[in-house]
């Protein structure tokens, strides 16, 4: 009688697994996928599944009636902004840390904006106000951060004015530079 039993479980449960193990094993062939532009093919995002690889260049992932933009170097994000139904919100530029060290009781940082831009950046740093900035290059700067011995980060308070003919949009926004990990 037990072996009848077991043998009845044993197929109810084939009945049964078999088709969801199929399934499994198939793989997910009927989801959509996040469609990511690195060039300039049009994008659709309908439905968001699988995260895509992060790639260099210049990227666009539509979401219904927003698109976001991302220009990316060595996987570092340099630029990024955001279109709802075709009008700027933000645009963002992030800045490439040449050099930063502290000597003294100052610390010394060097970037540079490497994506051309017609407009202007402002820069403040709300957490150490006792700042020099020297422009070094067309679109890199020179910060002087004195009384800094117990620096640890550097939060950029940034500041995006668009010119005149500029399709960018004014935006405030920050950035962190990461001295030593806490």
């Amino acid at each position: 009688m037990e072996k009848r039993m077991i043998s009845f479980l044993i197929k109810i449960a084939s009945i049964f697994l078999l088709p969801a193990f199929i399934a499994c094993s198939t793989g997910h062939k009927n989801e959509k996928e996040e469609k990511v532009s690195t060039g300039s093919e049009k994008t659709d995002v309908s439905s968001t599944k699988n995260v895509p690889t992060i790639e260099d260049g210049w990227q666009e992932t539509n979401s219904g009636d927003s698109t976001r933009q991302k220009h990316l170097k060595d996987k570092i994000t340099l630029f990024e902004g955001l279109l709802v139904n075709r009008k700027r919100i933000y645009n963002k530029f992030y800045p490439q840390i040449q050099d930063a060290f502290l000597f003294e009781d100052k610390f010394y940082l060097k970037a540079l904006f490497p994506l051309d831009y017609s407009g202007k950046i402002e820069f403040a740093f709300p957490e150490y106000p006792d700042f020099v900035l020297t422009k070094i290059g067309e679109q890199a700067y020179q910060v002087v951060i004195n009384d800094a011995l117990d620096l640890n980060r550097v939060v950029f308070h940034l500041q995006y004015l668009p010119s005149k003919k500029d399709s960018l949009v004014r935006t405030d926004y920050t950035f962190t530079h990461v001295v030593y990990g806490e």
